[in-house]
């Protein structure tokens, strides 16, 4: 992917290249403030990159009062979870025996947001869910 940015977007990408490789990014500048993008943090990989960048870097209009740091990890955050798996998506049997390979053993998982993934209950808990029981 390329991205085309204008003169101040391109600056402030340029000065933090290597903040940005450190999260994952594989990212060079082709030209003057025209960005090849190759590589990505492996949760991203369907993500719209223009508009990823565009965005942060919208958000950074006044870049020098704000973390690259905090506003990338929001950024990633938010679009690991659009990525996520979510109620009522349909998974193959290969899908959901890897979703368990990868929990395995890690009960208490948390989104990149920091909210619950999985959560404990008794089988009264469930049957009663259900109405299997009063």
């Amino acid at each position: 992917y390329t991205i085309a940015l204008n003169a101040f977007e391109g600056a402030f990408l340029r000065e933090n290249l290597d903040r940005i490789r450190e999260m994952g990014f594989d990212i060079v500048e082709a030209e003057e403030n025209v960005f090849a993008v190759s590589g990505v943090p492996t949760d991203l990989v369907s993500i719209d990159l223009p508009s990823f960048f565009h965005d942060i870097l919208g958000e950074a209009g006044g870049y020098r009062a704000i973390r690259l740091e905090d506003l990338l990890k929001d950024k990633l955050a938010t679009a690991a979870c659009k990525a996520a798996v979510k109620g009522g998506d349909d998974l193959s049997q290969a899908e959901i025996d890897e979703l368990f390979r990868l929990i395995d053993g890690n009960l208490g998982l948390k989104c990149p947001h920091g909210r619950p993934v999985v959560a404990r209950m008794t089988k009264y808990e469930l049957e009663k869910m259900f109405k299997r029981v009063v």
